[in-house]
């Protein structure tokens, strides 16, 4: 378990391990909890990834790990670019219980990232502390993961065979029907070519396994 500090409150913030499951993919890009940090919720720059929340109240603050990992993109819930979701409509239903309320709206809560297909905008109360790995860690990771993966090579797979025929259309369709006889037990396979521009391979198809 980790603990984390807010830079204005020397309050400690355990972060417990990350849940493991379906419900929670790991960090990506080779990512730990041991490079988290907290802010609170109006901190939360644009392309941190936000990890957790920490509970209300005073005492030990418990962490909510965030199942669905999103990259924050944070704004004022006045510029909120959602057609309306279940988060939007429960500050709505806040402010109309009492009408006092919407002024205080636009300091109180912050949308961290806007709707997206059947997901709410991720809302928070804006001092409320949150655990994210910061924007410049998470490129430098993904940078780093990206130049350690092997290269990605593209190999063009071509056999080649000669067909009498009246027009282009004509060989074409006898090549067609030629592919689909290899399917047949008996059938002579053709050999293919697979080639980079680098590393050049034939291969006698009727001698692969499956």
């Amino acid at each position: 378990m980790l603990t984390l500090t807010l830079v204005d409150s020397p309050e400690l913030l355990p972060l417990t391990d990350r849940p493991t499951g379906p419900d929670y993919p790991p960090l990506p890009y080779g990512l730990t909890l041991d490079q988290a940090v907290a802010v609170r919720a109006c901190e939360v720059k644009a392309g941190d990834l936000v990890l957790a929340e920490f509970s209300d109240g005073s005492g030990v603050r418990r962490a909510g790990h965030i199942p669905t990992l999103y990259a924050a993109d944070p704004h004022a819930l006045k510029d909120c670019p959602c057609d309306g979701c279940e988060e939007c409509d429960g500050v709505d239903a806040w402010t109309l219980a009492r009408h006092g309320r919407v002024a205080d709206v636009g300091w109180r809560f912050v949308c961290l990232s806007p709707a997206e297909e059947d997901e709410p905008c991720a809302l928070a109360v804006s001092n409320r502390p949150m655990a994210v790995i910061l924007a410049e860690v998470v490129s430098a990771a993904k940078e780093a993961a990206a130049k350690a993966a092997p290269p990605v090579r593209t190999f063009t797979v071509t056999w080649t065979a000669d067909f009498e025929a009246d027009s282009p259309m004509e060989a074409i369709r006898l090549a067609y029907a030629q592919l689909k006889s290899y399917a047949d037990a008996g059938t002579p396979a053709p050999e293919l070519e697979a080639d980079d521009g680098h590393e050049k391979v034939t291969v006698d198809l009727g001698q692969m396994e499956g």
